[in-house]
């Protein structure tokens, strides 16, 4: 039989033996602990220069750009700044300005959906017109020319490819990107463009008048409060069909509330 002492040691023996397993445990756990710290680390530095790169960037190629407006809008009449068949019973008039994102947004979302369904169908067709709002700051200089360039574009058919293809392509609106070369590019992306001959007719002083009375015609709506319009924003649209004016909806709108007010003039 085992001594008292004898038993001591034993037991001594054992505690030291769960220690070091424990203290053994513990070293693993760090290990891993410190591995798993790595490859996060590492992950997210992938994540940053994907980033940086422009991988996260939602702007669309310039091929990308002109395969969608084409898509969107080959084989839709257009005259001047119409699109749409000229029979269409409902008009939906934008007022717009190239510069503005919520005119961008509009245009990429429920307008997209109301040209692909209502303006191919035949029922209803859009007349855009110019209106300086967000761009009277860092662009204001260069407002009537980039309007004017639509213009000029639409004297050949294809206003609404420019427009469309301006707002899938369109900069930060605190910064003067629209340069002249920016204007180019935009009129370059659009098939069957004669490019000389739409350089020519940007300096048509009828187009710089059409532009300049877009925007006295929004002051004079806001002034009267005509259709509702009580201030100068960007996107204002107004529907009218066989049942009259609806009011006017200013800024962004789901497009089921634009079959709803089409259905209320219809």
């Amino acid at each position: 039989m085992a001594s008292r002492a004898e038993q001591k040691a034993a037991a001594r023996q054992q505690r030291e033996a769960r220690e070091r397993e424990m203290q053994a445990a513990h070293a693993r756990r760090m290990r891993l602990i410190w591995l798993g710290s790595l490859v996060a680390a590492a992950a997210l530095a992938i994540v940053i220069v994907v980033v940086a790169v422009g991988g996260g960037s939602k702007k669309p190629s310039a091929k990308a750009t002109k395969a969608q407006v084409t898509a969107l809008l080959n084989g839709i009449p257009q005259h001047n700044n119409v699109l749409g068949s000229p029979s269409a019973k409902i008009t939906l008039t934008e007022y717009g300005d190239l510069v503005c994102p919520v005119c961008r947004d509009f245009a990429v979302g429920a307008e997209e959906q109301i040209i692909r369904n209502e303006v191919r169908g035949g029922k209803v067709k859009i007349v855009y017109r110019a209106d300086e709002t967000a761009s009277a700051t860092a662009n204001g200089g260069e407002f009537v020319a980039g309007q004017v360039a639509a213009r000029a574009a639409g004297l050949q058919g294809l206003e609404w490819n420019f427009i469309m293809t301006w707002y899938l392509e369109q900069g930060d609106e605190t910064t003067p990107y629209v340069t002249t070369a920016f204007i180019n590019h935009i009129a370059s992306q659009i098939p069957g463009l004669n490019m000389s001959q739409w350089s020519s007719n940007l300096n048509l002083q009828a187009l710089k008048s059409q532009v300049n009375a877009d925007g006295a015609e929004m002051n004079t709506l806001v002034a009267t409060r005509q259709n509702g319009v009580t201030q100068n924003a960007t996107p204002t649209l107004i529907i009218q069909g066989p049942k009259g004016t609806a009011p006017a909806l200013q800024g962004l709108a789901p497009y089921s509330a634009f079959k709803s007010v089409f259905k209320s003039v219809s």
